[in-house]
């Protein structure tokens, strides 16, 4: 992890358009105070509106500051990584399936692999129910043809 989750971020986005839309409201306050010659109320809504600049900066700053503690951390930890020797493929290699005498290889992993489960047949890979991180390979509850 390098930069803070999805939800995080997105919270903190939220934050920052709500801290504009105040800063927006106070300064029309503030015109419209200066308009009708209420000059306190037109330093109160100036107040208010640098307190939230402030604001502003110093979450800013709290998740710059985030960053590159996080990122300081990260570079320490990246050193030797040891090689699986149990690895029998290179990244970006090619697969070559033989099923029943017919070889089945395609540009990529991916379409060699799907090529195979048409082979196979789509209804016996889904009666298996296997499933790939917690989702069914083919869901039983509708069965895409090719």
């Amino acid at each position: 992890m390098k930069r803070l989750p999805e939800t995080v971020t997105s919270k903190v986005t939220d934050l920052f358009a709500a801290l504009h839309y105040a800063a927006d409201d106070l300064k029309i306050v503030g015109q419209e105070a200066m308009l009708s010659g209420d000059f306190s109320q037109v330093t109160d809504s100036m107040e208010a509106c640098r307190k939230l600049q402030t604001l502003e900066a110093d979450i800013k700053a709290a998740v710059t500051n985030f960053h590159t503690q996080y990122q300081a951390r990260a570079v320490e930890k990246t050193g030797f990584h040891k090689k699986d020797k149990r690895r029998t493929r290179t990244q970006g290699g090619r697969l070559r399936v033989t099923v029943a005498g017919k070889v089945i290889q395609q540009h990529t992993l991916a379409e060699t692999f799907v090529e195979t489960l048409k082979v196979f047949g789509l209804e016996r890979v889904a009666k298996l129910d296997k499933k790939v991180t917690s989702i069914a390979l083919i869901p039983k509850t509708q069965i895409i043809e090719w």
